[in-house]
């Protein structure tokens, strides 16, 4: 009986015993799988690592953003000045005294006195004409006429006494004055032998040579007179009231890019032409220094209309998006974009009529492309004065329509 219940509490110990074991290896089982989920040393160590370097390239990217170096750029300062409106024609250079040469007399070229391009006064010789034959026709009809003269004296005492006939008297004054005629002809003629300038200006071209016979018809020179020089241009019929003579005009020639020319309404025609519905308009030109040509190609502006006081801004600051005009001002560092009102316009400038103030900065080097509200860093500002022509053209280089 004894040994029987040592057996069974025997098993019992080794039932519960193996019931623990059960549970360790269970528990053991537990904390490993536990730790396998968790990353090694040093997987951890490059995760963590790896998040730092994101975190520190993007404080890197916004201190670099931040700090970045602004957009260079030069600017040039709105002014107030005078620009006006202008109808603009285009047209050749003349001069209103312009002649041909010719001789008066039939003979050879003994001699030429002035090239081309020689400047020659009033009076001057141009060409001398063989006068051989001349000077003996003129001795000739000098000596006629002495005789005539002296005779006539005699016939007129004897004719105070009654000693000579009213038909003779007659006849012999009018013998007289024949031999007058023909000694004034002669001499006339020899003084035509030397061909003389009717004016003073320059020989822009010669037509003979020596020992070429000419006569009345035969051209010698072309001379021209370089200080009244004139423009003409053909106005369209509706500004016929807007046009008036002394009117102020400015005259340009690509030939003399860095010139330009005041001028004023010289003459006016008073008639339409029906076939081109134009009228014609001179337009002197004054040019001190005669650096104009006859023949030049020239761009003719007569003045309509003046702003004074009107601010302006160079027109390479134009910036064009969309059929609009913008401008960009320096605005404490960064750049505004700003709508042009554009008004008069002249070669160098533009009349803004509204949203610029004078003295403002604006971008003249570096607007293309640029961005409104960008940081901008000025590196040269132009403090000179635009060299703003007396004349300016408005839209469609006719006058400014409202």
């Amino acid at each position: 009986m004894i040994s029987v219940k040592r057996i069974g509490y025997a098993m019992g110990c080794m039932c519960s015993t193996g019931w623990l074991r059960v549970a360790l290896i269970f528990a053991v089982l537990a904390l490993w799988s536990c730790q396998s989920e968790e990353p090694v040393d040093g997987e951890k160590g490059d995760g963590v690592a790896e998040g730092s370097a994101a975190d520190s390239a993007a404080v890197d990217s916004a201190s670099a953003e931040k700090g970045m170096d602004a957009i260079p750029v030069e600017v040039a300062r709105a002014r107030l000045g005078s620009i006006s409106s202008y109808l603009l024609f285009n047209s050749t250079i003349e001069t209103e005294e312009a002649v041909q040469v010719f001789p008066q007399i039939s003979g050879l070229v003994e001699r030429v006195a002035a090239e081309e391009g020689d400047r020659v006064q009033a009076g001057d010789t141009l060409l001398y004409i063989e006068d051989d034959q001349l000077r003996i026709a003129f001795q000739e009809a000098k000596v006629n006429f002495e005789f005539q003269e002296g005779n006539f004296r005699r016939n007129e005492a004897m004719f105070e006494r009654k000693l000579l006939s009213d038909q003779d008297y007659e006849t012999k004054r009018f013998e007289l004055e024949q031999a007058r005629l023909r000694y004034d002809r002669a001499r006339l003629e020899l003084e035509h032998s030397i061909v003389v300038a009717p004016f003073s200006g320059v020989i822009t071209e010669r037509h003979v040579q020596v020992g070429a016979r000419v006569s009345s018809g035969t051209q010698l020179y072309d001379l021209i007179k370089l200080d009244d020089m004139i423009a003409r241009v053909f106005v369209p019929g509706q500004y016929l009231m807007s046009v008036r003579r002394d009117q102020v005009a400015a005259i340009n020639s690509d030939f003399l890019p860095d010139q330009e020319f005041s001028g004023w309404v010289k003459r006016i025609s008073p008639v339409v032409d029906p076939r081109s519905g134009t009228f014609k308009v001179t337009v002197g030109v004054r040019d001190r220094f005669e650096a104009l040509r006859p023949g030049i190609f020239v761009s003719v502006r007569i003045v309509t209309d003046t702003h004074e006081q009107a601010v302006l801004v160079p027109k390479e600051a134009i910036v064009y998006d969309g059929g609009e005009q913008y401008l960009f001002a320096v605005r404490d560092t960064v750049a505004q974009r700003i709508l042009l009102e554009p008004g008069y316009e002249n070669i160098a400038s533009v009349e803004a009529l509204s949203g610029i103030e004078a003295g403002e900065r604006i971008i003249t080097v570096g607007q293309n492309g640029l961005k409104d509200g960008a940081r901008v860093r000025v590196v040269e500002t132009d403090e000179t004065d635009a060299n703003l022509p007396t004349a300016a053209r408005s839209d469609s280089a006719d006058i400014r329509r409202d």
